[in-house]
């Protein structure tokens, strides 16, 4: 009996050291990833330094310029872009690229422009209350050959802009926040959550009973989060240590639904480039989060929102104090 209890003893020692080695080589590999950006962050300040934030956001709409016609990117048919008619000189025109300042920007316009009074499904910062706000298609009177697609409502001369961030920051930042709170884990176990598990850590070598009786006990866990209840579960289950995904479980099941399948045509990791429509849509300007704030004050000043800079710039502090880009 000793014996047996030893042995049981070891295992559970082993797993936990298994653990242990495994969250330790995932912040290695996020560190490494976070330090090459910073590398070539440093690489890029280097030519930058010598030029305008303005020049760099020009050259920036240019290139997207030249790429969109050397590629003649296809038409993503994407209505994601919102009418705020109050600011700038005829309106200004937003899309919001998920994980680059997005939620700075929608939390402004709900506060600024519908109150506090507004919700959608009982959540007051949420995309979905700036629903009214989306722009449709159809030709606008007076409109241009310049602008490749027109949205009715949207003045000739109105303001359309984007913010952009390095896509694997993009993917961490979404990856950090289910990790860090999972009330996020059960939010979104259907989008991503679940096949990233279930996908990345099955042995085609269990047998039935072990599967089932795994995938019980991660729903059970899942079901429970935020109930206060905790039921137990094995000590060797492997979707629940830990109960996360981690960083290549998130980009295998990125690549898997690199088409425009439901969950490719997530926001969190659709690249820009089509989730805003970047070549079809005609941006004015575009900033990109890593160089803010001085790139943001250009596009402040381009919006005629400049006495709102401190809605927007202590987000940015607390962005630059969480991670150096050197």
């Amino acid at each position: 009996y000793q014996r047996r209890v030893r042995e049981k003893r070891g295992r559970k020692l082993k797993r936990e050291q298994e653990q242990k080695e495994a969250e330790e080589k995932l912040r290695k590999e996020q560190e490494e990833a976070l330090e090459k950006l910073r590398k070539e962050q440093v690489q890029k300040e280097a030519v930058k330094n010598s030029k305008s934030a303005e020049e760099v956001i020009n050259e920036r709409m240019q290139r997207v310029k030249e790429v969109c016609k050397r590629l003649n990117y296809p038409n993503s048919n994407q209505y994601n872009m919102y009418l705020f008619r109050k600011y700038g000189k005829s309106g200004i025109s937003w899309c919001p690229t998920f994980k680059a300042s997005s939620s700075t920007w929608r939390d402004f316009f709900i506060d600024n422009v519908l109150g506090s009074h507004a919700n959608f499904m009982g959540t007051h910062y949420h995309l979905g209350v700036l629903g009214n706000q989306i722009l449709t298609r159809g030709a606008g009177r007076g409109a241009s050959a310049a602008r490749k697609r027109v949205f009715s409502g949207e003045a000739e001369d109105s303001v359309r802009f984007t913010v952009v961030r390095h896509p694997i920051s993009r993917l961490i930042s979404h990856l950090r926040k289910a990790q860090n709170y999972p009330d996020e884990v059960r939010a979104q176990r259907g989008d991503w959550v679940e096949e990233s598990v279930i996908n990345g850590r099955t042995n085609p070598l269990w047998d039935t009973a072990t599967r089932t009786k795994y995938k019980r006990e991660w729903d059970v866990y899942i079901n429970e989060i935020g109930s206060g209840r905790h039921s137990p579960f094995s000590d060797d289950n492997p979707y629940l240590h830990p109960p996360y995904p981690v960083f290549p479980e998130l980009i295998d099941f990125v690549m898997r639904h690199k088409g425009r399948d439901d969950k490719g045509n997530n926001g969190h990791w659709r690249p820009t480039i089509e989730w805003c429509d970047l070549c079809q849509n005609d941006l004015d300007i575009i900033i990109q989060l890593e160089q803010e704030p001085e790139e943001l004050m250009v596009l402040l000043d381009r919006l005629q929102m400049m006495q709102y800079k401190g809605n927007f710039f202590v987000k940015t502090q607390l962005f630059q104090q969480q991670i150096s880009f050197g």
